[in-house]
Formats: structure tokens, C-alpha cells, sequence
């Protein structure tokens, strides 16, 4: 039986530059927005907008499903006969 805790050697552990570059803009920015608004709106608002995120990834998910079946159901047909000349 395959051990699944074998793929924790294939995932990466640290963040990319890229990431951690990213992450320090948006933290000032989270700065900002801490001073201007209190803490019971921020708090509705990230509620509120990671609702939207799950939709979002849901129909996403959806939709790439529905394109990988029809990319299988084209794959699985046979090949059109080439008539002979």
C-alpha cells in the first residue's frame, strides 16, 4: 500500500521571493487599513469576502471539471474514417 505521508517530501516548505516580496506590500497595506476602519468591520469584511473566495474557487472548480471531461469524452472517440481517394 502506497504511503501517502511519502508526498511531504515533495511539497515545498518555503515561500518564494516572489511570495514574500508580495506579502510584505500587502501587510502595509493591511497596516493602513487597520488605522482607518475597526476591528469588528475588518473583521465582517474578510468574513464576507472569503464567502466570495469559496464561490469563486467552486465555480472554478466546476468549470475546469466540466472541460476536463469534455477533453476526455473527445479523446475517447474514435478517429473519423479518412476516405480513400
Amino acid at each position: 500500500m502506497f504511503d501517502l505521508l511519502e508526498l511531504q517530501q515533495l511539497m515545498i516548505h518555503e515561500t518564494s521571493p516572489e511570495y514574500r516580496k508580495q506579502l510584505a506590500v500587502v501587510d502595509t497595506y493591511m497596516t493602513r487599513l487597520g488605522k482607518g476602519f475597526s476591528a469588528a468591520f475588518l473583521d465582517d469584511f474578510w468574513s464576507e469576502l472569503c464567502k466570495l473566495s469559496a464561490i469563486e474557487s467552486d465555480e472554478q472548480f466546476r468549470s475546469g471539471l466540466y472541460l476536463g471531461s469534455q477533453l476526455m469524452l473527445a479523446l475517447s472517440q474514435p478517429p473519423a474514417r479518412i476516405p480513400r481517394p
